[in-house]
């Protein structure tokens, strides 16, 4: 579904953050990337949907070159659902016109269907009497779990996940962690960056390690945990488990 070759992004002030990343994400994977901040995972993950236009390299998005400048990166990201740190809901709107927007306003619905299906996500994440609320009447997961709706809302393709967790207090992240598992369950193709071990430890496919701008280290989960091969991730996952 999705294919990255030489990834290498450099920023302006002249530090070079991915160094030639080359991945392939299939249909129906949960890739779970981790590895010490810094290392390029919230840039690679940024670089799927070009928030982060790479400095060189190719990436393919259901056999489309992403890269390409001619390729319209509006109507692919409508196909990539992204779910950021910090929620991103938009403060003036009800939780129902935050999720309804985009499907009405690029045409995917009408307003009755967008509803509907808003509804519908909504009872799924237990956040049903929530429709009319505004976001800032709600707890930082509740947030969390609105943002995955509004994305899902789209029936995307893949979901990007950068850090979900990370602005929660620890009793919230559970309920946002429980509604991606069930979104793995249900066999949605999922790229996400975390720090939760636990969880890449139960739903990853593949586990990968980032470092310095490459990946390190790439496997089950299993082996990943129980016998990392490289020096560099047995020093990580000691200090972090």
């Amino acid at each position: 579904m999705i294919i990255v070759k030489n990834l290498v992004k450099t920023f302006d002030d002249g530090k070079t953050i991915l160094k030639g990343i080359n991945y392939h994400v299939k249909q129906g994977e949960k890739i779970v990337i981790v590895g010490p901040s810094g290392s390029g995972k919230s840039t690679f993950l940024r670089c799927l949907n070009l928030l982060n236009v790479p400095t060189s390299g190719e990436i393919w998005f259901q056999r489309e070159l992403v890269t390409d400048p001619k390729t319209d990166i509006n109507k692919v990201r409508e196909h990539m659902g992204m779910v950021f740190q910090n929620f991103n809901l938009f403060k003036n709107l009800t939780v129902m016109d935050n999720i309804t927007l985009a499907p009405v306003k690029l045409g995917r619905m009408n307003l009755e269907e967008a509803r509907e299906k808003a509804l519908s996500l909504l009872a799924r994440v237990n956040l049903a009497e929530k429709a009319d609320a505004y976001p800032a009447s709600l707890s930082g997961g509740q947030q969390q779990r609105i943002a995955i709706v509004r994305s899902l809302a789209m029936n995307p393709a893949v979901m990007l996940f950068d850090e979900p967790t990370s602005a929660l207090d620890p009793e919230m992240v559970g309920e946002v962690l429980d509604v991606m598992k069930e979104l793995a369950r249900d066999g949605m193709t999922m790229v996400v960056v975390t720090h939760e071990m636990g969880f890449a430890r139960e739903v990853a496919s593949k586990v990968l390690f980032m470092d310095e701008g490459q990946i390190v280290e790439e496997n089950t989960p299993h082996f990943f945990f129980n016998n990392p091969q490289s020096p560099r991730l047995r020093d990580f996952l000691s200090k972090v488990l």
